[in-house]
């Protein structure tokens, strides 16, 4: 063979390997491409706060969201934020929203819409933090269809791929078998990878389109509802339970009920090791109607020194993730 074929060969089959390796290359990104996107819709592991910032009012007419926190800016809200680190920020947007409405500012500082809000919320989390909004069952029938594929559409950096459903005892009450899974169905093919639904009130299986499931305090004595939580260990279909100080009634109970003292104490003893040991989540309160972890102050000459509820919730997720 002579020296021109001999090099003409090895020309061949260096570009067919060079071919190979892109191709493997372009598959591995496809892959990782393919990863991230998921990770946007997977419930993530880890410490889940809940910050009512946009709500559209429970009003069928309702063309856009609203802020929610008057005495709050954007950027007091991304600070909060970017302080807990949060995984998920938990029914952190509800309704149908215009994301080129502005948002309120600090003085000085540069308009910013609902979508750049939203997305330097995501940002502040931790590195896989997630929105999850809500969407209301007791909703009109097109305005719920309206959120729901807008909330879908929302061009985000991270997609939302995941919503939570309320009032779901009423629903069910009120609508046929066929009907709700005609709905959850309906939910899936718009593309909603992960459903979650709050049951407080009344326990109903999901039809095996129900991913997680969130439930109540126990009011009587504000310890882990064990009872509820093993029923719903049950249901082979669900993967993650979420435990509430319920809004507005159980909410309401456990401030008229305890001295922020006692509040401070549930959330250290009755809540925060149980979590591992049962299997569940709690979600963080911080800003939620008129409940803000950071105005709950701690007595001055108490155990717990003046601390404020943000800082004891703090201080709880900082041991969650092994902090001194």
């Amino acid at each position: 063979m002579t020296m021109i074929k001999l090099w003409t060969l090895a020309l061949i089959c260096t570009v067919l390997l060079s071919c190979s390796t892109d191709s493997e290359a372009r598959d591995k990104n496809k892959k990782k491409q393919h990863k991230e996107e998921l990770s946007y819709s997977q419930m993530p592991e880890g410490i889940y706060v809940r910050m009512i910032t946009l709500a559209a009012p429970f009003n069928t007419k309702a063309k856009t969201g609203n802020w929610m926190l008057p005495d709050y800016t954007a950027q007091d809200v991304l600070a909060y934020i970017e302080e807990l680190k949060p995984d998920c920020l938990e029914r952190f947007i509800t309704g149908k929203q215009d994301i080129h409405k502005l948002v309120p500012v600090d003085k000085g500082e540069e308009p910013m819409t609902v979508l750049q809000f939203l997305n330097a919320a995501i940002a502040a989390g931790s590195e896989n933090c997630i929105i999850i909004p809500k969407l209301n069952l007791k909703w009109g029938e097109k305005f719920f269809w309206d959120c729901a594929q807008s909330l879908y559409d929302m061009p985000l950096d991270r997609p939302i791929r995941n919503i939570n459903l309320d009032c779901w005892p009423d629903y069910w009450k009120e609508h046929t078998e066929e009907e709700i899974e005609a709905m959850l169905k309906r939910l899936k093919n718009i593309g909603y990878e992960v459903i979650g639904i709050n049951m407080t009130g009344g326990y109903h299986h999901g039809y095996g389109y129900v991913d997680y499931m969130d439930f109540n305090i126990n009011k009587e004595d504000w310890s882990v509802n064990t009872k509820t939580l093993n029923r719903l260990k049950k249901d082979p279909d669900l993967k993650q339970f979420f435990m509430y100080i319920d809004y507005p009634g159980a909410m309401d109970e456990f401030r008229e009920k305890n001295t922020v003292d006692e509040q401070a104490a549930i959330y250290i003893n009755n809540i925060h090791p149980y979590q591992e040991t049962e299997g569940f989540t709690f979600v963080y309160a911080i800003f939620q109607d008129d409940w803000d972890a950071t105005k709950e102050f701690t007595s001055k000459k108490g155990e717990f020194k003046g601390k404020s509820m943000f800082e004891i919730t703090k201080e709880l997720i900082e041991k969650t993730r092994g902090g001194k």
